[in-house]
């Protein structure tokens, strides 16, 4: 939800999104973007310019940034406490629902925005992304085991 919601702002706005999942609880290694790991490479999505592979290592964003919190410097950003992450979370909502941009240069939106944006944007964004051809024959491969002889409603693989 939260990759489409950053996804629409993108698209209303004019920005690129950038898709920097460095630091996943899903990987040892935290300076490698898990994105690509997971998914194949895009260039775009529906219009929008998107940057998703370890060129995020190389690039330095432009500040000033949206929310504040990331304007303190680095070695103050080290611990976010929950307060933090939830006000960040209302305050991206906020901007998003407003149909404004920001004044900031960049948008950092680093907060679980659940159920925070429109049913096409998700969309768009799962038609967009497929997983690595790996990850996909292993998510076909568990299907085939353990749901293919069954009626299924939905299934949800992490």
């Amino acid at each position: 939800w939260s990759l489409a919601a950053a996804w629409r702002f993108a698209q209303r706005t004019g920005r690129n999104l950038v898709i920097d999942w460095r630091g996943s609880c899903y990987l040892d290694q935290p300076f490698i973007n898990a994105f690509p790991i997971f998914f194949e490479p895009v260039q775009e999505i529906a219009g929008v310019p998107v940057i998703c592979d370890d060129r995020v290592n190389q690039r330095s964003f432009p500040g000033p940034f949206f929310p504040a919190w990331w304007n303190k410097p680095t070695i103050d950003c080290v611990y976010r406490p929950d307060e933090q992450i939830f006000r960040e979370r209302d305050v991206l909502d906020q901007l998003f629902q407003s149909q404004e941009d920001s004044d900031a240069n960049t948008v950092v939106c680093d907060a679980c925005l659940m159920w925070r944006c429109d049913q096409q944007a998700e969309r768009e964004i799962f038609r967009s992304i497929k997983p690595r051809s790996e990850i996909q024959a292993r998510i076909d491969a568990i299907f085939r085991e353990h749901c293919e002889p069954y009626s299924m409603v939905g299934i949800h693989v992490r």
